[in-house]
């Protein structure tokens, strides 16, 4: 196995504008879930309702943060703040496959650890071969199957 140093830089998330249209739809879905949750005297999920929406309205036009990323034969560190050794990286894909025309393609990282959930993170098209590369020293690349929730997600433009 050869030593090798990867840095990087991506944003935080894939940011999509939203129109007029996608903030009344949310409002208005979640009106009439408030309007049920009363209708029902459930206090409790009408109060979670505003909580909820007030958080998506707000989060909606959050902007992504650039974030800096190291790979190296000792492991993955995002920033000064996390460190992830390559000995609790299970498997790992680069998800460019799914759509082919993505700048910043998805790196996934499954741990040994249970408890641990899955990590995703933008990698840049033109490092994701030589990140696949260097990963595959260590750990399998197996092909990441995304779940309902992360269609549904991306569906809603989340």
């Amino acid at each position: 196995m050869q030593p090798f140093k990867i840095n990087w830089q991506a944003p935080e998330f894939d940011y999509r504008e939203k129109n007029i249209g996608w903030y009344w739809l949310s409002i208005i879905v979640a009106i009439v879930v408030l309007a049920f949750a009363l209708w029902q005297k459930n206090f409790l999920f009408a109060v979670f309702i505003l909580v909820g929406e007030l958080l998506i309205l707000t989060w909606s036009t959050r902007k992504p943060a650039t974030i800096e990323f190291t790979l190296t034969e000792k492991g993955f560190a995002i920033g000064k703040i996390h460190f992830y050794p390559i000995g609790e990286i299970k498997s790992f894909s680069i998800e460019s496959e799914l759509d082919p025309d993505a700048l910043w393609p998805d790196l996934i990282l499954r741990f040994n650890h249970r408890l641990r959930p899955t990590l995703s993170v933008k990698v840049p098209k033109e490092q994701a071969e030589k990140i696949a590369a260097a990963l595959k020293q260590h750990t399998p690349q197996i092909p990441f199957e995304p779940s309902f929730s992360d269609t549904f997600g991306k569906f809603l433009g989340l």
